[in-house]
């Protein structure tokens, strides 16, 4: 039977695996209804075949709706007893879920969660990603995508999708892809405060997961050399002059196809220093004992060069991101006067230089004194082609990366480049900046326990 019959109100349920689970609001709806009936028909089924369990709970021949469930909840609520609908007999679970999701999804009626959902329901009843594609329409990198989606924590996901403030999208969901580790994206997803934050934190994770996955290529090649992995102390003692470094790899950079170490008769060893891969040995021991002063000295020195890679890491993470944001990869903000005058504020706390040769720089892959006048006129094209706040973020990033000590001689912490330095940062917040660690922050704000403590002074007080 697939002719149109008018059902009872009373008879009809909505389907348990509808994928849309929030109806939204009916009230206009409702008031249309009111005024001018129902002007397409409910498509529905017998309600054995879509729960068996709840037929036989309820007395009579009842029906459960496949398409139309906003109208039944409407019709509801203006106090209409009968529905025209059209029965379809015979469908399986499958073809029921099938149908709900083609009807809802080509509409856009359907949130992200419940796309997820509605394929991964598909899943579980034995389709396949090229049975769900043939039957909804879509493709399969689609369908790929949401049931990727259906792997992530749903509870937070619902949490996230709730929260205006937040405004996830597919594309913030897209880009948490690129994480393979599926405890990775969760998370990610549960610690990201906006979807800004949540895509900032999935390039750091991404570039984390290169830097891990290059660092175990160089160790395996460094071990087959016969270079073993470094004592645990060694990474405290790095700076304290009881190791020497013998050759360095950036973790960001390819894997070299091959590895040439210097000659030496003590055992090298490697280890992993913020983004580098380090290849070290132990400093000869000397007679001589030093001096309490020279001691001193000595502790200064390693922990002024300890800041620095702290500084020098957080630097890194910036230039990514401000390079994100140029190449569009992060979204733009909404109020970007609002963001230039922060930018601008920052800057002149910096006492920041506004040169061309910073904006050209973005476009060059060698010195610029090197280049001929064609390439120079070039270059500035396309640096008089960046917007103003562009522009500004290019100084920004070249201006706090050429404020990289927060310290004076005597390792005192320097309060106006560290507020100056925080601020930066605050300005880049808008677009997800975070910061990794609390190491990083405490070395901006001044309270790291590696700089001096002054008499009757905390650190970080000015």
């Amino acid at each position: 039977m697939n002719h149109i019959v008018n059902i009872s109100t009373d008879r009809l349920w909505p389907h348990p695996e509808n994928p849309r689970k929030d109806l939204g609001d009916l009230t206009e709806l409702a008031e249309s209804v009111r005024k001018n009936g129902i002007m397409q028909n409910l498509t529905i089924v017998p309600l054995e075949l879509a729960d068996p369990d709840a037929a036989r709970q309820r007395e009579g021949k009842n029906y459960t709706v496949l398409i139309g469930h906003r109208r039944l909840a409407a019709a509801k609520l203006a106090g209409i007893k009968e529905l025209p609908c059209r029965i379809e007999e015979g469908m399986d679970k499958r073809e029921q879920v099938s149908t709900m999701l083609e009807e809802n999804m080509h509409r856009s009626d359907l949130t992200v969660y419940e796309q997820a959902q509605g394929f991964q329901l598909m899943m579980d009843l034995g389709e396949t990603e090229a049975s769900i594609a043939e039957k909804t329409g879509f493709s399969k990198r689609t369908i790929r995508r949401r049931l990727n989606i259906a792997r992530l924590d749903q509870e937070e996901l619902q949490r996230k999708e709730k929260d205006v403030s937040f405004q996830l999208s597919i594309k913030d969901l897209y880009e948490l892809e690129k994480v393979k580790d599926i405890r990775v994206r969760n998370k990610i997803l549960k610690e990201a405060s906006s979807s800004r934050d949540l895509v900032s934190r999935t390039h750091s994770a991404v570039g984390e997961a290169k830097r891990e996955q290059n660092a175990g290529a160089i160790g395996a090649m460094l071990e087959g050399l016969g270079v073993g992995k470094a004592p645990e102390e060694a990474k405290n003692e790095l700076y304290s002059g009881k190791w020497k470094t013998l050759k360095g790899f950036e973790l960001e950079e390819d894997v070299p196809k091959e590895i040439t170490l210097p000659k030496e008769d003590s055992p090298m060893y490697y280890l992993v220093s913020y983004r580098r891969l380090l290849v070290i040995m132990k400093m000869p021991k000397g007679n001589r004992t030093l001096s309490p002063m020279e001691q001193e000295e000595k502790r200064k020195a390693k922990a002024k060069r300890e800041i620095k890679a702290i500084l020098k890491e957080s630097s890194a993470r910036r230039k990514e991101l401000i390079e994100d944001i140029l190449s569009g990869k992060v979204d733009a903000v909404k109020d970007e006067a609002e963001e230039i005058r922060r930018v601008w504020q920052t800057l002149v706390s910096l006492g920041a230089g506004i040169y061309g040769s910073t904006l050209r720089k973005l476009f060059l892959d060698k010195e610029e004194w090197t280049c001929t006048d064609e390439e120079r006129q070039e270059v500035q094209k396309k640096a008089d082609a960046l917007s103003m706040l562009h522009q500004m973020l290019l100084i920004l990033d070249a201006s706090m990366a050429s404020t990289n000590e927060t310290f004076d001689y005597k390792l005192n912490f320097n309060p106006s480049k560290g507020k100056a330095l925080l601020k930066g940062y605050e300005a880049l917040k808008p677009y997800g900046w975070y910061f990794e660690s609390e190491e990083e922050k405490k070395v901006l704000d001044g309270t790291h326990e590696l700089y001096e403590k002054e008499p009757g002074k905390k650190n970080g007080s000015s």
